[in-house]
């Protein structure tokens, strides 16, 4: 990570990863990569919303806390590509065809982000979407 990125990290990251697929099953998933998720759904059961059957099994995990509460945010995100890069070949032998990085970033002021290329290359290499959403916070900082 270059010099810059280290001394002016946005305030903090929320850095899901939602996993879709016609035929996934999110329990094989977590039993084969060991990934904790924290909402999912098997094809077949029924939907927490909507109350419906569910046509998709899907699942979200996050990083563990102890990598979103670091000084640096970019832990986190690191993080998740490295958990990526080392299961993703499971999951979508599991099932899922439809997986993405919805990063969320929360800020004061001015909202700067950056990404070295090594992380860009290892990201891309995953062959995923990558969702980037900005939330501003009003506050002392503003």
């Amino acid at each position: 990570m270059s010099e810059t990125l280290e001394r002016y990290p946005p305030d903090q990251f929320m850095i899901p990863c939602h996993l879709i697929g016609k035929n996934f099953s999110p329990r094989v998933a977590s039993e084969k990569t060991g990934i904790r998720f924290y909402t999912q759904t098997e094809v077949g059961e029924m939907e927490r919303i909507g109350k419906q059957i569910a046509t998709h099994g899907h699942a979200s995990f996050e990083p563990p806390m102890e990598f979103q509460q670091m000084e640096n945010p970019y832990i986190g995100l690191f993080w998740m590509v490295d958990t990526l890069t080392e299961h993703i070949d499971t999951l979508r032998s599991c099932g899922a065809d439809h997986i993405y990085i919805d990063l969320g970033v929360i800020y004061y002021g001015d909202l700067k982000l950056g990404f070295d290329p090594d992380f860009l290359m290892k990201l891309a290499n995953l062959k995923i979407e990558f969702w980037i959403s900005g939330y501003e916070e009003k506050g002392e900082n503003s």
